[in-house]
C-alpha cells in the first residue's frame, strides 16, 4: 500500500515540475537574447550597495586566491574531522 502512495506522489510531483517547466518563459522577449556582461544595466542594482563590486572583484580580479582559500578552507574542516573522530575500541566482556 505504501508502494502506491510513494508512486502517485512521485507522478504529481513530477507532473507539477513538467508543468512549471513548460509554462516558464526562457527567454527576454521574441527571440532576442540579452548579450552576457559583468556590468549591471542602469537601474538592475542600488548604486550605493558595494555587493556587485564586491562579487565582481572576487570573481575577477581575486579569483586565483578566492580559490585558493576556498581549497586551504576544505582541507581545514577534513581535519578538523579527523581529528574529532573518535576510535571506538571493540570489545567485550
Amino acid at each position: 500500500m505504501v508502494k502506491y502512495r510513494v508512486f502517485i506522489l512521485t507522478l504529481a510531483f513530477l507532473a507539477v515540475l513538467f508543468a512549471s517547466l513548460s509554462v516558464t518563459q526562457w527567454q527576454q522577449g521574441q527571440g532576442e537574447k540579452q548579450p552576457y556582461s559583468y556590468q549591471p544595466r542602469e537601474g538592475a542594482r542600488n548604486a550605493e550597495s558595494g555587493i556587485g563590486n564586491i562579487g565582481l572583484q572576487i570573481f575577477t580580479t581575486y579569483f586565483f586566491p578566492f580559490e585558493v582559500l576556498a581549497l586551504v578552507l576544505t582541507a581545514a574542516l577534513v581535519g578538523a574531522v579527523y581529528i574529532a573522530k573518535k576510535d571506538t575500541v571493540s570489545g567485550g566482556s
